[in-house]
């Protein structure tokens, strides 16, 4: 009878315990609500009284320039392979890469023998020319002496220029030059390999200007024409350039969607090496003289665009006044007004999520330009 006795008060005591925890937790529960129903009305009051806090911006006039981002490849303005039109042995490689040539400069020398019975060694162009040259020094001694008609002579001069043309031919499928100023970008042959027909064994670029051919997405094309200002510049070293646009094509590649262009840029101090990638920035559109606002005023509703402006009332309180408007250019930051705001206007630039039209504002940061 004692233990049952024993068991009874210590559940007794649990059932207590039990009851006091769900009274605090209640009386603690009812605390916060009343807590937070004063803190927001409270708040609701200070709104009320001071008006909703906001940041305003300034809406400026002044120019404003939309920049597109490309990038490509770095190339040559002008630039050519040299190839032998003969497959035969290369026997000297004359420019290394990075050196610079004029025209007329030998870069590579081939083998002046013929390398079969259906190629003309230039060591025989030269034994033919020489023997015509000496067969018309005779025939004019003796047209001199009367010894032969002037026919004979003509004859003999025409000789002549065939076998110097064809020793013009071999010289230049065995001693390949420079046709045009320019670096020699790559080589692709050495000295002892068989040169073969038709293929490149170097490069020579023109590098004082250079091209940078890229490619453009459907919306970046849009905006691009020949002729903007391109500008490039290096983040490593602060070096930049400017040039232009000199091509766009007119139509999309039909499988990649995008569209082909080059860019020129004046490359006198050789910053630009063919072969590299380079970024660059286009000025695809800019209005001057006009009134814009930082992008992040605009508010979207039902398709219309709208700012608040902050206005003052004759007591000494500011108040936001929504205004639809007009956008035009809109670039990153900011987007050009061309109705409903005026330059100088104080446009609600955070905090307009949570206004109506008249409601009472306290500006705590802002009246900056827009730019």
């Amino acid at each position: 009878m004692a233990h049952t006795g024993e068991k009874k008060r210590g559940r007794g005591r649990r059932i207590v315990w039990i009851a006091a925890v769900v009274v605090v937790a209640l009386f603690a529960l009812r605390f916060w609500q009343k807590s937070g129903r004063e803190s927001y009305a409270s708040i609701a009051a200070i709104q009320e009284e001071e008006g909703k806090p906001v940041e305003v911006a300034t809406a400026a006039a002044g120019d404003l320039e939309s920049w597109t981002t490309l990038a490509g490849t770095v190339e040559g303005s002008l630039q050519y392979p040299v190839v032998s039109t003969n497959s035969i042995t290369v026997v000297g490689v004359l420019k290394r890469e990075g050196d610079r040539v004029k025209p007329g400069d030998v870069l590579i020398r081939l083998e002046t023998t013929a390398t079969n019975p259906m190629l003309y060694s230039y060591d025989r162009s030269l034994a033919l020319y020489q023997d015509a040259l000496a067969d018309l020094e005779r025939m004019r001694n003796l047209y001199r002496e009367g010894a032969v008609s002037k026919q004979a002579l003509e004859k003999a001069e025409l000789a002549l220029e065939i076998s110097k043309t064809d020793l013009g031919n071999a010289a230049g499928s065995t001693q390949l030059a420079a046709t045009h100023a320019g670096v020699v970008t790559s080589v692709l042959i050495k000295e002892g390999e068989m040169a073969p027909a038709y293929s490149p064994l170097m490069w020579i670029a023109r590098t004082d200007s250079v091209r940078v051919s890229f490619e453009a997405g459907s919306r970046q094309a849009m905006s691009l024409r020949r002729g903007q200002k391109a500008v490039w510049r290096s983040v490593a070293n602060g070096d930049a350039g400017t040039g232009a646009l000199s091509k766009i094509d007119l139509a999309a590649d039909p499988k990649s969607h995008l569209v082909h262009g080059e860019a020129i840029f004046p490359n006198a101090a050789g910053k630009l090496m063919p072969g590299i990638h380079l970024s660059f920035d286009v000025l695809s559109a800019s209005r001057r003289g006009v009134v814009a606002v930082p992008a992040n005023c605009l508010v979207e509703r039902a398709g219309t665009w709208s700012v608040f402006v902050i206005k003052e009332t004759g007591d000494g309180r500011s108040i936001a006044v929504r205004r639809d408007v007009e956008r035009g250019l809109a670039t990153t930051d900011a987007v050009e007004i061309r109705s409903g705001v005026s330059a100088g206007d104080r446009i609600v630039l955070f905090g307009q999520s949570s206004l109506a039209d008249g409601d009472r504002v306290k500006i705590v940061r802002g009246g900056e330009d827009a730019r």
